[in-house]
């Protein structure tokens, strides 16, 4: 089994602008209604047009984007992540720790659509 992680985004675009140059992934499809974040050959999120005319998922398009969501990214070097994330003035909402209940060092920040992004990396890979 494995999960695949959609998010809306109100500028699909600029959203995967964002995500590309923080954490250099590639954009795998590209385009103003849908995106594919690419970490190398696998998939790391998709990146979904918040319309209520176009294909909804089922998701209710009029309740605020990123609430109660918290997407876990897992990265080598959070260090580094972090003061990149200083460097561009990305919004940090935790800043980084470690986290003995989860065995992580983490730091979470906010994306432009409001989902809180933990970066992380576990000492079990």
């Amino acid at each position: 089994m494995r999960s695949e992680t959609m998010l809306f985004a109100r500028d699909v675009e600029a959203t995967s602008r964002w995500y590309q140059d923080f954490l250099g992934v590639a954009s795998g499809h590209g385009g103003d209604e849908f995106e594919m974040l690419m970490d190398g050959d696998r998939l790391l999120l998709q990146l979904h047009k918040l319309d209520p005319s176009f294909h909804d998922h089922g998701v209710a398009t009029d309740a605020p984007l990123g609430h109660g969501v918290v997407v876990f990214l897992h990265v080598d070097d959070p260090d580094a992540t972090y003061a990149k994330a200083k460097e561009r003035g990305i919004e940090v909402v935790e800043d980084i720790y470690d986290n003995p209940e989860a065995n992580m060092r983490q730091f979470t920040v906010r994306d432009p659509n409001g989902y809180s992004i933990a970066i992380c990396r576990s000492a079990w890979g």
